[in-house]
């Protein structure tokens, strides 16, 4: 019957499976992108690795160049490293490659400096991969030397922190946001997805402006607060000194006045407080 019919034809369609394949298109860079370039010396012969980010920080392109120009070798590697940047904008993992090109041997070959994760390599293409793993997949068992410094996923904690009254630890969501800031400022191969050692995202700042303002002293005369200004490895502190050096005073006493404000005025001094000079108009 018609029913029948329409049932079987039915089965006939949902039986049958259709693959459809996409082919994916090639995913171009950034005309501006992050990237490194790491210098290293294997086997005596020198090493340039420069390579081009996209902009969440993927390995997109390499550079290599070696010997002089006209060489054999460095045509070779120039166009192998052409080979390797298209395949990775086509979207071919960056393990492959890896995988595929550790521990291949041939010359030049044996210590490696310059660097300071590879110490050894059996080839250059090994040296080459070995270094992007550790780089940018954390392949810290093909490293000889772990990187140093936290990854990304982690949040440091001073060691003083409670005892730094001016200083509080950010919420997860605003720290959260601080480090994608750094992601998108910096190149995730050259950190090698690592955070720099000892860096904690706080907040600080807030109570200093009660401290800074001036205090009159007895004479009238203005006493301005030194402003200290805290960093990751220490503090950096903008003394009377460094102050003037930086309004560019020359530490030399104005002939007329006496005051210590002589500036650089062309090829003689100019006083910021009389305006007089050395002796140029």
């Amino acid at each position: 019957s018609a029913q029948e019919k329409a049932r079987v034809l039915a089965e006939k369609i949902v039986e049958k499976v259709i693959v459809k394949e996409i082919a994916r298109g090639r995913e171009k860079l950034p005309q501006r992108r992050k990237g490194y370039t790491q210098k290293a010396i294997v086997g005596g012969h020198k090493v340039y690795l420069r390579t081009g980010e996209y902009e969440d920080g993927n390995l997109g392109e390499i550079f290599i160049d070696m010997h002089k120009e006209g060489a054999g070798f460095r045509a070779m590697m120039n166009n192998f490293a052409i080979a390797v940047s298209v395949g990775l904008q086509y979207g071919v993992p960056l393990e492959e490659f890896v995988d595929a090109f550790t521990f291949t041997k041939f010359e030049p070959a044996g210590m490696v400096q310059g660097n300071d994760s590879i110490k050894n390599a059996t080839s250059i293409l090994d040296y080459i991969f070995r270094e992007l793993a550790v780089s940018y997949l954390d392949r810290t068992d093909l490293a000889h030397v772990k990187p140093e410094g936290a990854t990304f996923d982690d949040l440091g904690r001073g060691e003083e922190e409670e005892s730094v009254g001016n200083v509080s630890e950010l919420s997860e969501t605003a720290a959260a946001n601080s480090l994608e800031v750094l992601r998108q400022i910096s190149s995730t191969g050259y950190l090698r997805n690592r955070l720099p050692q000892e860096l904690l995202v706080v907040q600080g700042g807030a109570d200093l402006s009660a401290g800074l303002a001036p205090e009159l002293s007895q004479g009238g005369i203005v006493a301005e607060m030194t402003a200290t200004t805290a960093v990751a490895t220490g503090a950096i502190t903008l003394d009377a000194r460094t102050k003037a050096k930086m309004q560019g005073y020359e530490g030399e006493a104005c002939g007329e006045c006496g005051n210590f404000t002589l500036v650089r005025n062309g090829t003689c001094m100019k006083c910021n407080t009389c305006g007089g000079t050395s002796g140029c108009s």
